[in-house]
């Protein structure tokens, strides 16, 4: 079944990247977009009975891999489905620290 994720950052976050392409459309004469957020986009083809089967298993994968927590959020899209979900914030990983202990 082809599921479709879409990783945007947070509207808090800041993206010097859409910012650079605003600027230069700008320079293009294309002065009327005011702002560009920038992402990543992944087609996942799984094995799956349902479409909420494959739901489930790409926002899991989505919430420890494709997508990171703290700066990003993520659309599924699953092929078959009526109505598509809406964006989801990840869940937090927990944080591992290494901790040296000196002599």
């Amino acid at each position: 079944m082809r599921t479709r994720v879409f990783v945007t950052l947070k509207p808090s976050v800041f993206d010097p990247q859409g910012r650079t392409i605003v600027e230069a459309l700008g320079s293009m004469g294309y002065g009327t977009v005011r702002d560009v957020r920038q992402g990543k986009y992944f087609e996942l083809e799984v094995d799956a009975e349902t479409p909420q089967a494959a739901r489930s298993l790409v926002t899991e994968v989505a919430d420890r891999l494709l997508a990171n927590p703290v700066i990003e959020s993520y659309r599924v899209e699953v092929d078959g489905e009526e109505t598509p979900a809406p964006p989801v914030e990840p869940a937090r990983r927990p944080v591992t620290r290494m901790v040296t202990i000196g002599d």
